[in-house]
C-alpha cells in the first residue's frame, strides 16, 4: 500500500480531517493524500507558503503565531504553526501537521535541507503537539518527496502516541 493511502485510510479510520501547512515541499502533501479516492473527507485546508514574510501575512492566528515567534524556520515555529492552524480551523480539523524550512541553494547538484515538522491534535480539551528536525541531504525533487514522506509518516505515529497516554498500562 503506498503512504498516500495509508494515511488516507489511518485519517479515516480514525475520524480525523487534516489541516496543514507547508513550505518547501509546495503542497505535495496535500496533493500525496488528494490523489486518494475518498481523500475528501478527510482533508480540511492545505497552506503553502515560501518566505518568513508570507508566514506573517497569513490570516490571524496563524500571522500572529508567525510574527510573535520571530525566529528562523525551526521546531519552536512548526509548533506554534502547527497549534496555530488546529485553533484557527476549530470545528473543521481535529488534527493539524507543520511542515518547516527551506532549501539551500544546490551545489553539484545537491542541496542539504534542515527541515521542521510539528503535528497538533485536541486531545482532553487541549491542544497537544510534538516536533521533531530533520536532515535531508540530496536534489531537490527527491528531498522534497522525502520531506512530504516524513510528514505524513509522522502523524500516525503521533496520533497513536498520544492516545496510547490513556491507555491503561498492562
Amino acid at each position: 500500500m503506498n503512504i498516500s493511502k495509508q494515511i488516507v485510510g489511518y485519517l479515516h479510520s480514525r475520524a480525523l480531517v487534516l489541516a496543514s501547512i507547508e513550505t518547501c515541499t509546495a503542497g505535495a502533501m496535500s496533493a500525496m493524500l488528494a490523489d486518494v479516492a475518498g481523500a475528501h473527507g478527510c482533508l480540511d485546508i492545505g497552506v503553502i507558503v515560501h518566505t518568513h514574510a508570507a508566514l506573517a501575512g497569513l490570516p490571524g492566528t496563524l500571522a500572529q503565531a508567525a510574527v510573535e515567534t520571530d525566529v528562523p524556520p525551526g521546531e519552536p515555529l512548526a509548533r506554534t504553526l502547527a497549534e496555530a492552524l488546529l485553533v484557527q480551523r476549530a470545528g473543521h480539523a481535529n488534527v493539524a501537521l507543520a511542515s518547516i524550512g527551506w532549501l539551500a541553494p544546490e551545489q553539484e547538484g545537491r542541496a542539504p535541507a534542515t527541515h521542521s515538522f510539528a503535528w497538533a491534535c485536541m486531545h482532553r480539551g487541549a491542544v497537544v503537539s510534538a516536533s521533531e528536525t530533520v536532515l535531508f541531504s540530496g536534489r531537490r525533487a527527491e528531498i522534497r518527496r522525502s520531506i512530504a514522506r516524513r510528514a505524513l509518516l509522522g502523524l500516525p505515529r503521533f496520533v497513536d502516541a498520544t492516545l496510547a497516554r490513556d491507555a491503561p498500562a498492562s
